[in-house]
């Protein structure tokens, strides 16, 4: 479908309550975060707390928007972009619903804000997690040898960069997609690194490097430890971007599970299932079975910043679900199980996901609110539909996919007699 005229593309008055035209200036929202799906798209948090899917390539969009832009402008660029295809339809509907769900809104005046990972504030937080950084910095300080190419994928502020510079090597590629990347370039300037750190704009796999590297460093392990794409970036480095044998960091990932019971005013509000049909039940005098019956059967993920994480009572130790070694694997597949104990008999309504990064020779970073509950990260909380009580002989047994073919993506669990395996 070709599009000609920007004008007869706009987003309506009537249906956005908004007055817009070819010249409105938009940009994105503050504090709207982005993740990926299990399918590759990019989700959208959106301020108003939707959750808004834009597609697999979502990021192409947000990008025109990090800085104010007129709509018409906007629109013609996609043309441009899209030439005839039909694929500009969606790409438009894909704008809509931003500015229905206040993700693109008019910039303030006089006021250029950026937001998600073009934020400062956002890499200030993690600066700020000095536990994490320090053990990234001590890393690099023993991995990086003199006159190393090092790759840093996902460089934000430049502190790792900076540092695989000063540890010795010869040349550091910075890759950085979001518009931070242009106060890292200023920020190898003020350190006067400029002369050894590229700074290399876009995703990097969507970039090829003048020389191939000899050790990897990227921090992109998200709450859900891979829904930033860790396994995905990592394979195509490795592939494309590194030399045979390369060094990494971080080299290898564990995860591990931990039993929890919530208190059951946490837990409702982060998932639906049966007690939660017959509370509404006792107080609407209506039967909300099809609500269910449309709800996914299975855990939900509900992020918890960790000192929130801290204070839930675990029921049970921490067990390893699943180890990865990143400098070896062939696929950004993960099926894993393994079998919880509780310390006693009784209920279990959620499970936490922790991890295990092992960056270099004997130096590792955990993330594991109950023993630092101060971190950047927060904890990957998945919480039952219901509560499920674990006799005496019996295990919680916790299985956990990603991109398994004809497997859902995400955690299940069950209760298993341990005495009949």
């Amino acid at each position: 479908m070709a599009v000609t005229d920007p004008a007869q593309h706009q987003p309506s008055e009537v249906e956005h309550g908004l007055d817009l035209s070819p010249e409105t200036l938009l940009q994105l929202a503050p504090n709207v975060r982005t993740r990926f799906d299990a399918g590759g798209h990019v989700l959208v948090d959106a301020p108003d707390g939707t959750i808004v899917d834009i597609g697999p390539r979502g990021y192409a969009i947000l990008a025109l928007f990090s800085r104010p832009l007129a709509l018409g402008q906007a629109i013609e660029r996609l043309e441009d972009r899209e030439g005839v295809s039909t694929d500009f339809v969606p790409t438009l509907s894909v704008i809509n619903m931003l500015i229905e769900n206040h993700a693109l809104v008019r910039p303030e005046a006089g006021e250029d804000r950026p937001s998600g990972w073009a934020d400062p504030v956002e890499h200030a937080r993690m600066l700020h997690d000095e536990r994490r950084t320090g053990d990234y910095l001590e890393a690099l300080a023993q991995a990086v040898r003199p006159g190393d190419v090092v790759l840093d994928i996902g460089t934000g502020s430049g502190v790792l960069a900076i540092a695989a510079a000063r540890a010795g090597a010869r040349r550091v590629y910075a890759v950085e997609a979001s518009d931070i990347a242009e106060v890292a370039e200023r920020v190898f300037a003020a350190n006067g690194v400029q002369d050894r750190v590229e700074l290399i704009a876009g995703w990097s796999r969507t970039i090829d490097l003048p020389e191939p590297a000899d050790l990897l460093v990227s921090e992109i392990i998200g709450n859900e430890p891979f829904e930033e794409e860790l396994l995905e970036t990592t394979l195509d480095a490795r592939r494309r971007l590194l030399k045979p044998g390369a060094r990494m960091i971080p080299a290898a990932l564990t995860l591990r599970v931990r039993p929890l019971l919530l208190p059951e005013s946490e837990a409702r509000q982060r998932a639906l299932g049966r007690a939660a049909l017959e509370r509404w039940q006792g107080l609407y005098d209506i039967d909300f079975a099809p609500l269910l019956a449309a709800a996914a059967p299975r855990p939900v993920n509900s992020p918890t910043e960790a000192e929130v994480a801290a204070k839930w009572p675990p029921v049970g130790p921490a067990v390893v679900l699943a180890e990865l070694d990143l400098t070896s694997l062939e696929a950004a597949t993960v099926s894993a199980a393994a079998d919880v104990f509780l310390e006693r008999p009784g209920a279990v309504n959620a499970v936490a996901v922790t991890f295990r990064a092992h960056l270099h020779g004997d130096i590792s970073h955990t993330l594991d609110p109950w023993i630092w509950p101060t971190s950047s990260w927060a904890t990957s909380v998945w919480v039952l539909a219901d509560p499920l009580d674990v006799g005496p002989g019996a295990a919680l047994r916790v299985r956990y996919t990603r991109r398994v073919r004809g497997a859902p993506d995400g955690l299940s669990c069950e209760v298993v007699d341990v005495g009949a395996d």
